[in-house]
């Protein structure tokens, strides 16, 4: 028997967070601060870790040199989807569609 991809292996389905953060990601790459608030929360590495977990996908996280408000030197997160990971978020968002 198959779980669905929109459940992981315990049931839990997509959750409303994790829908706004897929379509997000299909509209583009974005960085950590748009994570956390289309997430609606300040934990936006640890949904992408979720979705990561989730769906098996892999969102990977680029680092961008920048500047603090302050000057001081930083390194910005930028999350993207794959390819693969685009068709399978398509997929996933197609199926909770359909879901109650």
């Amino acid at each position: 028997m198959q779980n669905h991809p929109t459940q992981r292996q315990h049931g839990q389905p997509l959750t409303p967070r994790r829908r706004r953060l897929l379509l997000a990601l299909l509209a583009g790459q974005r960085t950590r601060e748009e994570i956390d608030r289309i997430a609606g929360a300040s934990n936006g590495p640890d949904e992408i870790l979720n979705l990561r977990q989730q769906f098996a996908l892999s969102i990977p996280c680029q680092r961008q040199k920048s500047r603090d408000r302050d000057g001081h030197p930083v390194q910005v997160g930028i999350y993207r989807l794959t390819d693969a990971d685009r068709t399978t978020a398509r997929r996933v968002l197609a199926i909770a569609k359909d879901q109650p």
